[in-house]
């Protein structure tokens, strides 16, 4: 654990979930992150973000459930994990979504004082972070601003989702040759620095010839979000995107430590004009055999690379470079679909999304998967590299994401013979084993 306190993270010593008013209190900070975009509580850190002695008890999800069943509204779901830090101390991670359309408001008291005051919360407030960090009501105007952004973008992904559904369209136009050609160019920059970067930092990897390579780009007509405000944008959507889909550590993390994006410029892209925020496993190895490197500009740009999992020692007992998991594929396909459509409500004004994916190293593999039986292991590719392409409405890619997933999967499906297989029924099945259970 590497403790960091900001307005998306929360630490305490310990929570008191034996006592009204610890619930309360525990339910002011679930409101406040919640309203926030979403973040992090943590326990077991004292207030000098040192680890607290004695240990605290831990809450688990249904302690959690039970505070936010009984002060708020509208409820929502959290997230607890136990991690523990180099001297196999433990610690409590919970993960508290972003509010949806309707902002989190408390929906009763907690305990009175001898003299009558409520503590801890108060029936009708609505708490947000604020400097320091802390938790606090709302008490003025401009407090508004930021929360009712995100109320508005939320419900209007999801009356285009609904409008689309209900006219049977979803399909997006054909798009400006401008915007094409920009997503070209975007993810042509990005290969070419992942293959200068593999060579420096990794000469003789099998990560240079062996990856796969996800890009998309955000339609819009409005004004841009601040380019400061990136690296808290990016965290929001993947704690969104945890929630939805789990893998460990989703596309587009944001790491704390030495293994935080920052800012930096391609020359190869628009002459470095246009700058991005990038993430990079390849510079600052990660220690767990991965080599992500994703970079996303503020102006709706979006590229990752990975390596295969399947090449890893996390994978079963397979040579690298032999085995490719229809299961894994369809995981990471629907992780890009949905985390650029959680992007995209950033940009208020956002209408279509296109993407392009790329997978180099097949030849020589065969199906197989890790975690899920595959009826058809062992059929081998007949090609080396697959592309694809697809473009998406907002609405669509919040109602019908399956079939944009299917739609990229199709090429690579193909190459191994089951490219009838990946249906968008295949992959709302497949969906079950890894999309978070409510």
């Amino acid at each position: 654990m590497d403790p960091n306190e900001d307005l998306g993270t929360e630490y305490k010593a310990k929570v008191n979930l034996e006592t009204t008013l610890g619930r309360a209190k525990l339910a002011k900070h679930l409101a406040a992150l919640a309203n926030h975009g979403g973040g992090y509580l943590v326990v077991g850190f004292d207030d000098d973000l040192k680890p607290e002695h004695p240990r605290p008890a831990l809450p688990n999800r249904d302690d959690i459930s039970r505070v936010v069943k009984t002060y708020l509204d509208p409820p929502f779901q959290c997230d607890v994990r136990e991690v523990s830090d180099a001297a196999g101390l433990l610690y409590a991670v919970i993960s508290i979504p972003s509010h949806g359309a309707t902002p989190v408001c408390c929906r009763a008291d907690g305990p009175q004082d001898e003299k009558g005051r409520v503590q801890g919360v108060s029936c009708g407030a609505y708490y947000i972070r604020k400097p320091g960090p802390e938790s606090a009501p709302i008490t003025s105007p401009s407090e508004w601003a930021p929360l009712i952004r995100r109320c508005v973008s939320t419900e209007r992904s999801s009356i285009l989702g609904a409008i689309e559904l209900a006219l049977g369209g979803g399909q997006a136009s054909i798009s400006a040759p401008s915007l094409q050609t920009t997503l070209d160019l975007w993810d042509s920059a990005a290969a070419s620095a992942y293959a200068k970067d593999v060579e420096t930092h990794r000469p003789g990897d099998k990560v240079a010839t062996a990856h796969y390579r996800f890009s998309y780009a955000i339609e819009t007509t409005g004004d841009l979000p601040r380019l400061d405000d990136l690296p808290e944008m990016m965290r929001r959507v993947g704690l969104e995107l945890d929630r939805e889909i789990y893998t460990g550590w989703g596309m587009f993390h944001v790491f704390p430590g030495p293994l935080a994006p920052h800012f930096k410029t391609d020359l190869n892209f628009d002459d470095g004009n246009v700058e991005f925020l990038e993430m990079n496993m390849v510079e600052v190895p990660s220690q767990v055999g991965m080599t992500d490197v994703w970079r996303v500009s503020g102006t709706g740009l979006a590229c990752i690379h990975r390596g295969y999992i399947e090449d890893t020692h996390w994978w079963k007992q397979v040579p690298p470079g032999t085995a490719f998991s229809p299961n894994q594929m369809a995981m990471n396909i629907a992780e890009l679909v949905r985390h650029a459509s959680l992007l995209a409500r950033e940009f208020g004004s956002a209408n279509q999304v296109h993407f392009r994916c790329e997978w180099r190293g097949l030849s020589g593999r065969s199906l197989q998967d890790f975690s899920y039986p595959w009826m058809l292991e062992g059929h081998p590719a007949t090609t080396d590299v697959r592309k694809s392409r697809a473009a998406a409405t907002i609405g669509a890619l919040e109602t019908n994401w399956t079939e944009v997933a299917a739609e990229l999967a199709g090429p690579v499906g193909r190459a191994f013979g089951i490219g009838r297989v990946l249906t968008p029924e295949w992959f709302a099945g497949q969906s079950t084993t890894w999309r978070k259970r409510s």
